[in-house]
């Protein structure tokens, strides 16, 4: 019974996980960027719904849809102005997108950090409960913030799958990662996919921000971890696929909590690293990625 309750904490720890991983995964797939940045597209969705809920008075899932909102024209903006010469053509073309995009996003990461100190403040913060009723069963007892969290990922995992799977944008986003020049030829526009393509990875972002919140305090630095694990995900399950994403959170969230069961919870990251070494070592694509 233990042992079952701690692989069903894990597989719904590792839901979460995978929708911090998501984000990633579309911007690589993309833009075929590492964006640095990322954790704190999830800060600034954490803190803008705590302040709708705190300040706006509106119930958390309308606030989750507005972090959303807000976080992606930022994401926008950022692309518009700094990353677009990633893809232009000509003179504004970069020479080393994938150094200039790393430099760029971590940049802009020290950058969001030291301004939402500023506005925010250093200390901490603790958002209201989204459902304040635990559920429990015989061998399994969850939090509602959790069940929250847990249902609310797996709806957001399933609309991004459908929208990249049958949607005619998602079609052009898969067909410029598999051949930019390809489908420029056939009329997708790179320039404004790129767009939409970041800025719908970082309200994803934002949206792990925003349902997480309730679990774990607010601070201006709380992206860290979830840039580290959205990595380890994405090299669990393999560069580019959000199944790979979906399969590599749970078994990174059942690593997790076995290993913090076994050993101690002092060792819950350094469990998710040794993960990673065993998957760069033994299957670099990861599960469901392809050899290059």
């Amino acid at each position: 019974m233990i042992f079952l309750e701690m692989i069903l904490q894990g597989a719904g720890m590792g839901i979460i996980y995978a929708l911090m991983g998501l984000g990633l995964t579309v911007i690589f797939g993309v833009l075929r960027i590492i964006n640095f940045s990322q954790g704190e597209f999830y800060m600034l969705g954490a803190y803008t719904a705590y302040y709708l809920i705190v300040i706006g008075k509106l119930p958390w899932y309308i606030a989750v849809l507005g972090a959303m909102i807000v976080v992606f024209f930022i994401g926008f903006m950022v692309e518009y102005l700094i990353l677009s010469p990633l893809h232009k053509e000509g003179k504004a073309k970069v020479e080393k997108p994938m150094e200039y995009a790393l430099i760029t996003t971590f940049a802009l990461s020290i950058f969001f950090r030291k301004v939402a100190i500023l506005i925010f403040g250093p200390f901490f913060k603790k958002p209201p409960d989204y459902l304040t009723v635990d559920i429990s069963f015989s061998f399994l007892h969850i939090s509602g913030n959790m069940l929250v969290a847990i249902i609310t990922s797996c709806f957001f995992i399933f609309i991004t799958t459908i929208f990249i799977n049958r949607t005619q944008r998602g079609r052009n986003w898969r067909a410029i990662s598999q051949c930019p020049n390809g489908a420029k030829v056939v009329g997708v526009d790179i320039d404004k996919e790129s767009l939409l393509a970041f800025g719908f990875s970082v309200a994803i972002a934002s949206a792990a921000g925003a349902i997480i919140a309730p679990i774990f305090l607010l601070s201006p630095l709380m992206g860290s971890q979830p840039l580290i694990k959205g990595y380890v995900i994405i090299a669990i399950g393999g560069l580019g696929s959000i199944t790979g994403s979906f399969v590599g959170g749970i078994v990174l969230g059942i690593t997790e909590t076995v290993g913090t069961f076994l050993f101690s919870g002092q060792y819950r990251d350094l469990i998710g690293f040794v993960v990673l070494i065993i998957f760069l070592v033994f299957r670099p694509q990861g599960l469901f990625g392809k050899k290059s």
